[in-house]
């Protein structure tokens, strides 16, 4: 009210505002006094109809509030809480710029300090590094965290570099507490696909799948999200692995990697990441025909024509998938490597770091015909995937469904917990009442006196026979998708193995 207030009272904030209803919604205002208070008008300019904002769209009557205060110079600071309610996407971006062109510092004339609170990405302005100091982020039960403006961290080239080239999908991700990061956006689609058909929820726990710009993005998106406060997965390709020890360094001196390299007998993670690189490396040189001969038919992922690069990445995905393909004295070198290549990745999956052992996502597909674009062939396959089972995904897709329940972590959603607790604990009470005559509608009765939150969830039959109490169940509702029913339990059954007949379909 305060700031319908001042629209009626100075006519220089009534022309900011109006002038942007008119250009944007093409409506006039106007205010009436009334023995209700004080009244906000809207015209329609096309039509002249005039009418209460009470009849207005919601968004609209928010925009004029929040306008008189931005332009309002009186007000030296403006604090706004979720400025995006009732506001459509582009209207969001808008407020966010008439807002950014009075900010500033209160030494400079008709400037002021704005701070917002939002769940909205079109509320974070971040086109350059320097923006990132002046965001502060909240969630779980950290503290706040806010990058120092002085900061190493904001000082890195390929920071600048990836922070200019982010899209809205990355400033979504700033909201998330869980960040799965994967090679690119074909990657994204099948993940995607996948935890929905895993039933992972994977909005409801906080996670975003977020795809990078780049090979060389991977470091610097985690050491962003990680400064942040936010947990970090990886999804890479396997070259990722093959060229260099990157990640596999950043990954080693996370939290927990000193003790996981103890585990395994190792002095450190990258240290083994070095001796088996050098091996294979060794093996690759000395063996060079041979291993051309037995990884001469896999299917390269990469466009790169440099034929030691190929050479490389194709023997460890073929090392990694199946070592059987190499022969004799190198085969056996070849096995026990890869034995240890398990040892060495299963560590650093551990520590939410993951590669695509077969090469690229491309090299999971069932179709593997290369004549569609990347994204077409990504969408083909995520509607193969959509008609598998969990266990049939985890056979296909290892590393990804690894990953993304690293990503994720969570119980999944199942109804039936709560199902089979109420039914058992009505059969419990049913059964201790229940006689060869009695009837459905007591029998019903006996278990809604003891659970009265199950009526009408359940129908209940007397199924006793000469010898044993029993009752057959249906469930009345058909907003569950689950098995076992009707279910039919004597007295004389183990209530929690009858009731674990319940599962969802």
């Amino acid at each position: 009210m305060g700031d319908v207030m001042n629209l009626d009272q100075r006519p220089d904030l009534r022309i900011k505002v109006e002038t942007r209803l008119q250009q944007l919604f093409d409506r006039g205002i106007d205010f009436q006094w009334s023995q209700g208070g004080l009244g906000m008008f809207f015209t329609a300019m096309s039509g002249n109809a005039r009418y209460h904002s009470g009849l207005e769209a919601s968004g609209i009557t928010q925009l004029v509030s929040l306008l008189a205060a931005i332009y309002d110079d009186t007000i030296k600071t403006l604090i706004v809480d979720e400025p995006e309610i009732s506001l459509h996407p582009q209207l969001q971006a808008f407020i966010l710029e008439e807002m950014e062109l009075v900010a500033g510092d209160w030494a400079d004339p008709g400037k002021k300090r704005i701070v917002i609170s939002t769940h909205s990405p079109s509320f974070l302005p971040l086109r350059s590094i320097a923006d990132l100091s002046g965001i502060v982020f909240f969630g779980g039960e950290a503290d706040c965290r806010q990058i120092d403006p002085a900061d190493g961290l904001l000082l890195r080239s390929k920071l600048k570099d990836f922070v200019s080239r982010t899209s809205l999908s990355h400033r979504q991700a700033l909201f998330a507490e869980h960040i799965l990061l994967v090679e690119g956006p074909s990657d994204e689609i099948v993940a995607a696909r996948t935890a929905r058909r895993l039933g992972l929820k994977i909005e409801a726990r906080n996670t975003q799948i977020l795809p990078a710009l780049g090979k060389g993005e991977f470091r610097e998106a985690r050491r962003l999200f990680n400064k942040i406060g936010m947990r970090v997965t990886v999804l890479a390709d396997l070259d990722a692995l093959a060229d260099d020890n990157g990640l596999v360094n950043d990954f080693s001196t996370a939290d927990g990697a000193a003790q996981i390299a103890n585990d395994i007998g190792q002095p450190s993670l990258i240290a083994l990441d070095s001796q088996l690189r050098s091996e294979l490396a060794e093996l690759i040189t000395a063996n060079t025909e041979d291993i051309d001969g037995a990884v001469g038919a896999y299917p390269y992922w990469s466009d790169k024509q440099d034929p030691d690069v190929k050479r490389r990445r194709c023997t460890l995905a073929q090392l990694l998938t199946d070592p059987s393909a190499f022969t004799g004295e190198l085969g056996a070198k070849m096995k026990a490597l890869a034995t240890r290549y398990g040892v060495l990745l299963d560590a650093l999956e551990r520590l939410g770091c993951f590669f695509l052992r077969r090469g690229a996502i491309e090299n999971y597909y069932a179709d593997t015909s290369s004549g569609a674009g990347k994204p077409a062939r990504a969408s083909a396959e995520a509607d193969r995937l959509a008609t598998l089972t969990p266990a049939q995904l985890a056979a296909d897709y290892p590393e990804l469904v690894g990953a993304l329940r690293c990503a994720a972590p969570g119980r999944n959603i199942d109804e039936s917990v709560l199902v089979r607790a109420k039914l058992a604990a009505a059969l419990g009470a049913i059964f201790q009442s229940i006689e060869r005559g009695s009837t459905d509608t007591q029998i019903e009765a006996m278990a809604i006196s003891v659970l009265p939150t199950i009526e009408g969830l359940f129908t209940f039959h007397n199924a006793t026979s000469v010898n044993e109490p029993a009752v057959r169940v249906e469930l009345r509702s058909n907003i569950f998708k689950l098995a076992g029913f009707p279910l039919t339990v004597a007295r004389k059954d183990n209530l929690n193995e009858a009731v674990a007949q319940i599962q969802p379909i």
